[in-house]
């Protein structure tokens, strides 16, 4: 298991565990510090510091955003960023609305090829947290539409599939000169989920102004962390690492912090998230 782990999502957002729940999962597991990542909002934080009060962890304050790159669906994840900001608050609850607007879209899209949902019960799913694709593969799946959160995702909701509708985004380098005003870093999450030709794609998002990239993550191959490896140092990227847990049980998903991630890029990493963030921790 990792020292750190900077990717998690909870109920908050598309997660299944509360916020207390998957601090609790890490400190289990031996992680010593770690960030909630939710999209689009910071509604888990303030639990979550509670129970990495109670459990000894750090906690670091984060939020995932997704930012357009052209054709490509890039995401970001914001860290150490000062949570209570004005701004910060104005411009989540303004993507609550886009993700809610989005939501809609989506339902009234498959409709159309025969899949009928309740909207209503999408916001049951996501309770008090961002609404998200996840959920509506969940509502698929409780409907038999599909047999897996992973079949949704392939059949409807993926990229490029029927249910895949956008939602106003910003640019990479938007996103990053927010992060940046926030009082964090800027992370390129999960490189290779763009796709072919993700090497081209992670230039231009370092050529934006990202702090780091996600190196070590959930169950990359051995190969293909090298690759990442060889990446963050010729771009002069700093190396982050991070489960990505929801609790969807989605093949390849792994419990926070069974990730690959050496102790000594992770102390380097929280070394430079104290060394660049105004207030890099809640706890």
């Amino acid at each position: 298991m990792a020292l750190a782990d900077f990717h998690l999502h909870s109920t908050a957002s598309d997660g299944v565990r509360t916020p207390a729940e998957v601090v609790a999962a890490a400190a289990r597991n031996g992680v010593r510090v770690v960030a909630l990542t939710d999209h689009d909002t910071v509604d888990g934080l303030r639990e979550a510091a509670e129970a990495a009060r109670s459990w000894g962890l750090r906690l670091v304050p984060g939020i995932e955003l997704s930012t357009d790159l052209g054709p490509r669906d890039v995401h970001l994840i914001a860290l150490g960023i000062e949570i209570d900001r004005p701004d910060l608050l104005a411009f989540l609850a303004e993507q609550r609305e886009h993700r809610q607007g989005r939501a809609r879209r989506i339902v009234e899209t498959l409709r159309e090829y025969g899949i009928e949902l309740d909207l209503e019960r999408l916001f049951e799913l996501a309770g008090e947290g961002s609404v998200g694709r996840p959920h509506v593969a969940r509502a698929m799946l409780e409907r038999g539409y599909v047999a897996t959160v992973q079949e949704a995702f392939d059949r409807w909701l993926g990229d490029g599939k029927p249910g895949d509708i956008p939602r106003p985004k910003l640019t990479p380098a938007e996103a990053v000169a927010r992060i940046h005003e926030w009082g964090g870093v800027a992370v390129a999450a999960h490189p290779c989920f763009v796709g072919e030709g993700w090497l081209g794609v992670l230039e231009e998002v370092a050529a934006a102004g990202v702090d780091a990239m996600e190196v070590y993550y959930r169950d990359y191959p051995a190969e293909t962390v090298a690759e990442l490896e060889s990446a963050a140092e010729r771009l002069r990227l700093e190396r982050s690492g991070g489960s990505d847990f929801h609790g969807l049980g989605n093949p390849g998903e792994r419990p926070p912090g069974d990730i690959v991630f050496p102790d000594g890029w992770a102390r380097r990493f929280v070394e430079f998230l104290e060394g660049r963030c105004r207030r890099p921790y809640l706890v």
